[in-house]
C-alpha cells in the first residue's frame, strides 16, 4: 500500500521559511561581522566584544588598535574614551588601562600619554596620576631626564627644559661641596669636581713617570696610559715644530691638601675658590690631569703650542678641561694650561660637540 506523502499548507510553509531565514541572517551576521573583525588582527573574543557593542562598521574602516584589541575585555574599558584609545599605543605595564583612564580624566594629551607609558616607572605614574602636569612632555622628551630629580628641576628650571635636567643632574643648583659623592674607583673617564671627590686613600693605578723630553719638572707621573698618550702627542708635537711639557700633574691627596692650603694662605679663599680645589676634588690626584706648559713662552695662552692643543689634544685622548665659556658648569675659572686625559673616543666627542667634562658626564655616562 502506496504511503501518503506529508505536505504542509502553503501558509505554514510560507512561515518556515522566513523563520529560517530569519535564523541564518541572525547567525550569519554576527558571524561575518566577527570574521572581519579578526581578519583585521582582532583576537576572536574582542571582535565579539566589539560587534555587541555595535561598533563592527566603524572599527573596520580604522586601523588596527592593539588598546582597544587587548582593552576591550578589561573591566576598565571605558567606551567614552574610544576615540582616544584608537590614538594610543599598548603597554606592557601594571594597571594599563586603569591609569591610561585616569591620565585621560587629568586631560593629559594621547601623544603625551604615550609619551609617560612608555618611559615612566610605577612609582612616577602615582606622581603623574595626582594632578595634571602641563610640562611634563618637555621634561620627558629629554634623553637623560631623572625621575628622581624631578623636583630638583622644577625648583631650578632656568626657562630651557633640557639645560635645566642637564645642569640639575651636573648638581648645579646646589651649592659647592655640598651633597657631595666620593669613589675609590678608577676610571680613564671618571668624573672629579667640586661634587664628585675621590676617598683619601683613592690608589691610581699604574703611575708611570713621563720622559724628560716631554716634562718641565722631574718625577712628573700620569697612569700608564696617560703618560704615553701624553708623550705621543709631545712627539707628534715636536715634529710639527711645537714644543710642549707637561709642567704639574699627578699629586695626591697630601699634596692637594698643601696646594690648597698654601695658595689659600697667599691669596684668600676666593682665589682658591675660582682656581685650587679642595683636596680629594682635584683631578690632579687621578693621575689623568696635568698642566701644561710651552717650552718656547712663560704665559701659556699666548703661545704657540696652546693653539696647536686646542685643536689636536683631542686626537691623543686629551680635553682642554676648563674653558673660559664654561666656567658656570665647572665651578673653576679658565685655565688655559690644564688638559685632562679621557681616551681618544671620548674626547674627540666632547670635542666636536664643545662639552665640557661634567656635561658628557650627564649625557652620556650617567644618564
Amino acid at each position: 500500500m502506496e504511503k501518503k506523502r506529508l505536505r504542509l499548507r502553503t501558509p505554514f510553509r510560507i512561515i518556515l521559511s522566513i523563520i529560517a531565514i530569519i535564523v541564518i541572517v541572525t547567525l550569519y551576521f554576527p558571524i561575518s561581522g566577527v570574521l572581519k573583525l579578526t581578519s583585521h588582527d582582532y583576537s576572536f573574543f574582542s571582535s565579539i566584544e566589539i560587534y555587541k557593542l555595535g561598533l563592527t562598521k566603524d572599527i573596520l574602516k580604522t586601523e588596527y588598535s592593539d588598546v582597544l584589541d587587548k582593552g576591550i575585555l578589561d573591566e576598565d574599558f571605558n567606551i567614552d574614551y574610544l576615540d582616544s584609545y584608537m590614538m594610543l599605543n599598548y603597554y606592557e605595564r601594571d594597571d594599563f588601562l586603569k591609569n591610561t583612564n585616569s591620565l585621560l580624566d587629568l586631560k593629559y594629551k594621547e601623544e603625551t600619554i604615550d609619551l609617560i607609558n612608555s618611559s615612566v616607572s610605577n612609582e612616577f605614574m602615582k606622581v603623574l596620576l595626582k594632578e595634571y602636569v602641563f610640562d611634563i612632555d618637555k621634561y620627558l622628551e629629554v634623553e637623560y631626564f631623572k625621575e628622581e630629580n624631578y623636583e630638583r628641576y622644577k625648583a631650578y628650571f632656568n626657562g630651557n627644559y633640557e639645560k635645566t635636567v642637564l645642569y640639575v643632574n651636573i648638581g648645579l643648583d646646589k651649592e659647592y661641596y655640598t651633597d657631595t659623592t666620593e669613589t675609590d674607583k678608577f676610571s680613564i673617564t671618571m668624573l672629579v669636581n667640586k661634587y664628585h671627590g675621590v676617598t683619601e686613600d683613592f690608589a691610581v693605578p699604574d703611575l708611570t713617570a713621563i720622559s724628560d723630553e716631554c716634562s718641565a719638572q722631574k718625577d712628573a707621573y700620569l697612569t700608564s696610559e696617560a703618560a704615553k698618550a701624553f708623550e705621543k702627542m709631545c712627539y707628534a708635537a715636536k715634529n710639527e715644530g711645537y714644543q710642549i711639557l707637561a709642567n704639574s700633574s699627578y699629586r695626591d691627596y697630601q699634596t692637594q691638601k698643601d696646594t690648597w692650603q698654601f695658595y689659600y694662605d697667599l691669596y684668600g679663599k676666593s682665589y682658591v675658590d675660582k682656581y685650587v680645589t679642595m683636596p680629594g676634588y682635584s683631578e690632579h690626584q687621578t693621575g689623568l690631569a696635568l698642566d701644561v706648559k710651552s717650552a718656547n713662552s712663560n704665559i701659556f695662552k699666548n703661545s704657540k703650542e696652546y693653539t696647536w692643543m686646542i685643536d689636536n689634544s683631542y686626537k691623543y685622548g686629551f680635553i682642554h678641561r676648563y674653558k673660559e665659556e664654561k666656567v658656570n658648569i665647572t665651578g673653576i675659572a679658565s685655565e688655559a694650561w690644564h688638559f685632562r686625559y679621557v681616551g681618544v673616543e671620548a674626547a674627540t666627542y666632547m670635542y666636536e660637540n664643545n662639552l665640557c667634562l661634567e656635561e658628557y658626564y650627564a649625557m652620556v655616562i650617567d644618564k
